[in-house]
């Protein structure tokens, strides 16, 4: 295997056969899981967090809106979060997570748009001074 590799999507099994394979070393599921923990390696997801272009005075922006927050805030004025939330399509398709149900529950095989029953696009409200929130929906 390759040291200078910073990353692997190997399942613990498939490292132990690759080293058997190529290197002839018998190691244990156990081992491969103590190896990567020693090593920092662990399962992670990639994060929006690499801008594409700089933008000139971006700090600044920020900087602008949360004095201005604070400004509205300090004034006893609202200060409201407005956010659109991905839109879904209503019908019988499959949803991840368990329900407790006494009977199957049953989905269509395939989520096609054109079985769907409408479309709902929920949005979300946000009082920061409240800590309260709503979510509206329109289909």
């Amino acid at each position: 295997m390759n040291e200078k590799i910073k990353w692997t999507d190997l399942k613990h099994k498939e490292v132990i056969k690759r080293l058997k394979e190529e290197y002839g070393i018998q190691v244990s599921c156990g081992t491969v899981k103590k190896l990567f923990k020693k090593h920092d390696y662990r399962k992670r997801k990639a994060q929006k967090k690499q801008t594409m272009k700089e933008v000139p005075q971006r700090n600044e922006q920020f900087e602008n809106v949360i004095h201005r927050r604070d400004e509205y805030q300090t004034a006893g004025n609202p200060i409201i979060s407005l956010d659109t939330k991905k839109k879904e399509h209503l019908g019988n398709f499959y949803r991840e997570g368990r329900l407790y149900t006494l009977e199957e529950l049953h989905a269509f095989e395939h989520d096609f748009k054109s079985h769907a029953n409408g479309v709902i696009i929920p949005h979300s409200i946000y009082d920061i001074n409240l800590n309260t929130g709503y979510i509206l929906h329109w289909n």
